[in-house]
Formats: structure tokens, sequence, C-alpha cells
């Protein structure tokens, strides 16, 4: 293709893995971000195989890794101590795992990669509305100032998107009831395991831990901590005893003491949202949505970041082969359909067996779960679907050859 002017509305992970696709195949990028300054908010993220693989194809990867943790499993137990969670990276390939990363360190690699490359950031500017027209785009931005015109438009601002809905695709937006308070903080003395723990009490306690690597400041080894919550019941929670709050977090998890010992205050935590967000297709002419803004979903599987990495990489692979924008959308709504429409599917089953009111969800998670740990065959499809490599239920085909590609995640046993 030859060489375009594309505008990335958000300046996320996915807008930036994007920017920088498209800036390296020598497009000029134009990247919106509402906010005066690029920010990571949010708590750490699980770097699955599929994002490694994509940081990976950028020349990234080496430079995250010196300031991310490694997690070898994920370990979920419940009350009384029964392994319920047993998935570890090993049972996909010998030298396969995952990493815990600060999402700060993430936004930093990208942008320097980034705006090393070539790509134009416009700070403070928040994009109010999409305008098509033969083949090209404009953008009106808060305060009526017009900005194009666009060979492309990437819509990469969040699951809340309003650009999402301006255009003609049928898509529904369905808040999540449950969410999840979060922070950051510093490591306790001692080694850390390099695994995702968390601890359940039915399906309406769930306590998360998550080595995070290296804090961007001070560079001290930290740890996101996660507590299930309702959204509903979040000004409650602020209204509620902080110290009787962590002493019911105690009771169910009494080991993780000396990391609650550094929760001094109810204003180190945060309440994250979530939403499921759901379209027929992903493009209109010359403009595409990507990532959260595109098919936003619940946590549990933790793949947010890396469907955003992966649609990178192959909206980058279909303008690099087709020479007109509008059909190289039309082939990126094609190629992502299998992965992102099996990760929807599998988001939306899994998501009650952790958060929701149900005690049969959660007896059927606590009695399934440990059996299909022990079935070779179960245990590496949920290996695989943690990894963000399935396509399908059964017959699929791993993630990353989709697009045609081979060699970059894993190699074929």
């Amino acid at each position: 293709m030859a060489a375009k002017h594309f505008a990335i509305v958000g300046c996320g992970t996915g807008g930036l893995a994007t920017a920088l696709f498209l800036a390296r195949e020598g497009h000029r990028v134009t990247v919106f971000e509402r906010f005066s300054e690029p920010s990571a908010v949010g708590a750490g993220i699980l770097l699955q195989p599929t994002g490694m693989a994509v940081l990976r194809e950028l020349g990234l990867l080496e430079a995250l890794e010196a300031t991310a943790a490694r997690v070898d499993t994920l370990d979920g137990r419940i009350a009384d101590g029964r392994r319920v969670m047993d998935v570890h990276y090993r049972h996909l390939a010998a030298d396969a795992y995952a990493l815990g990363v600060h999402r700060a360190n993430l936004l930093q690699v990208l942008s320097s990669a980034a705006f090393g490359a070539g790509v134009e950031l416009r700070c403070g500017a928040e994009v109010d509305s999409i305008q098509q027209a033969a083949g090209h785009g404009s953008l009106t931005l808060a305060g009526g100032e017009k900005a194009g015109d666009f060979d492309g438009i990437v819509i990469a601002n969040g699951t809340q998107s309003r650009l999402r809905t301006q255009l003609g695709i049928p898509q529904t937006y369905k808040p999540y009831p449950w969410g999840a308070l979060w922070t950051i903080c510093p490591a306790p003395e001692g080694p850390l395991a390099p695994a995702l723990q968390q601890r359940y009490d039915g399906s309406t306690v769930m306590i998360g831990v998550m080595p995070t690597g290296r804090d961007p400041v001070s560079g001290q080894a930290c740890v996101s901590f996660f507590w299930s919550l309702k959204t509903a019941e979040y000004p409650v929670w602020r209204k509620t005893s902080f110290d009787r709050w962590k002493t019911q977090v105690l009771s169910h998890w009494p080991q993780i003491e000396p990391l609650m010992s550094s929760i001094a205050d109810p204003e180190q935590l945060l309440l994250a949202t979530y939403a499921d967000v759901r379209m027929r297709h992903w493009h209109e002419g010359n403009t595409v949505v990507i990532g959260d803004a595109a098919h936003g979903m619940s946590p549990q599987l933790g793949q947010g970041a890396n469907l955003a990495l992966v649609d990178a990489l192959v909206l980058g692979d279909c303008l690099a082969r087709h020479s007109d924008v509008a059909a190289a959308f039309a082939a990126y709504s094609h190629q992502r359909r299998r992965h992102l429409r099996f990760y929807q599917f599998a988001s939306r089953w899994l998501t009650p067996l952790f958060q929701s009111d149900s005690r049969l969800a959660a007896w059927t998670r606590d009695c399934s779960f440990p059996l299909t740990n022990r079935i070779p065959f179960t245990r590496r499809e949920a290996i695989r679907t943690v990894a963000g490599l399935k396509t399908g239920l059964l017959l699929d085909r791993p993630a990353l050859e989709v697009d045609g590609r081979s060699g970059l995640w894993p190699a074929k046993e």
C-alpha cells in the first residue's frame, strides 16, 4: 500500500501498537488523546503468550521483560484450601510463561517506540465525531475544531467509546454488575511466587494477587491486588469501616496480611468497571474499531490488552496486503472474527462462575475445574484458552496463524 495518513483515536495499548506497525510501514500516523498527556490507568496486566508474541514482532519484548514479572501458573483456591484453578503454562510448552506487567511500563515501551518512529501525538484533543466521505475521513474535536483529511481512522478509545456508537454497525453495550477494587502496592519482603493467585468464597468473594514487575517510579517490586465488588455496592463500601473491610479480606486469606498492611487508605483502591461490547463487524468504510472499544469484556480471562495487541498485528498485516483502506479494514473484520467471537463467548460463560450471586455457579466451578485439571486434553485446552490462542471450542487454529502467519507462538509440537 502506498503511504497513507491515518488517525488513531486513543493512546492506549491497541492504539499505540497500531500506530507503531503503521509508522514502520511508512504511513503517516496521528494519535488523538483526550487527556493532557498519555497515562496508564488500571491494575497490572497479565501479558499472555499472544501479547508477548506481538511485542516480540515489534522488537519490544526484551525491553518490557526487564520491568515485568514472570508468571508460570494460575492458582485459585476456595476457603478450605482446595485448589480449583490449577493452570500451568508448561502444559502449553516447556518454556511457556506469561508476564505480570505494570501498565505504565507497557505504555512507556510502546510510546517511546511509536514516537521514535515518527508517530505524531495530539494530547488534550478529545474527538467528538467522525465524518466519512469519498474514501476519506475527518474528525471534529471538542470545541468544534476540524482535523483531517485522513485516509483511514482507527477507533481505539476504550470500552465506553462514544465514537463507536456513531457508526451504522449493529452493536450492544451491556455493563457488568460486578467490578473490582484494585491497587498496585509494594511487594512484601521475600521471594514472590511466579503465579497469579486467587481466593474464592462461592462466587461472591474473589481476591487476587499478581506480581506486577517493577514500579516505574521507585523501581521496586510491586504486586496488583484485586477485590471483587458489585458496582452498585461501591458507595456502601466507601462508607464502611476500612479496618473492618481489611479484616474481612484477611478472614478469607490470612497469608496476605503483609500485603494488606501496605494498603492503609481507601483512596489507594480504585473501582474498575467492565462491560460486554458486541459488534456485528468492526469496520465501516474507512473507519475501523479495535481493542476494548470493539470487544470489551469481563477480565476473567485476562485478555483485554492481549486482544488489542493482536488486533494491531492483524490490522497492520491487512493494510500491508491491500491497496485500498476500506478493503483492508473489511479483511481485518473477517480475519478477527473467530478469535474475538470465541473470547467474547468464553468471557460471558465464565464470568458468573466467579462473579455472581449464584450458588449453583460456584458449585459448578468447584466441582468441574479440578476434574478438567486432571484430564490431559481439557487441561491443555484450558491453558490454550488462558494463553489467548483459541479460535473455537473444539476445531480451531492458533490465533496468530489465522492471518497466515506462523512461527510467532506457539511452535507446533
